[in-house]
């Protein structure tokens, strides 16, 4: 097996499984998968402020959590062969 088909074969699978490609490079990937957060929160925080502020604080939320409860994930192209039982991809 290439190690490029694998490379190729994650990248296509972590896409499929809601990741975007933020990044590519020729020897790595890098994906995100952002959020908006709860929907829970964002109608405590409606019911809350709605009538004073007009849904302001669920923007803010919202926008917090795109920016601050963002996944990123790279995928490496070349791996050596003492790296090949531990997977290409590293979560932060």
């Amino acid at each position: 097996m290439d190690y490029s088909d694998s490379y190729r074969r994650e990248v296509t699978a972590k896409v499929e499984s809601g990741w975007k490609i933020e990044e590519e490079t020729q020897d790595r990937a890098t994906l995100v998968r952002r959020e908006f957060g709860n929907p829970g929160i964002h109608l405590v925080i409606a019911i809350l402020t709605i009538w004073w502020a007009m849904g302001v604080p669920n923007l803010l939320y919202a926008a917090y959590r795109y920016f601050t409860g963002s996944q990123r994930t790279i995928i490496w192209k070349d791996r050596t062969d003492a790296d090949a039982d531990e997977p290409a991809t590293r979560v932060e």
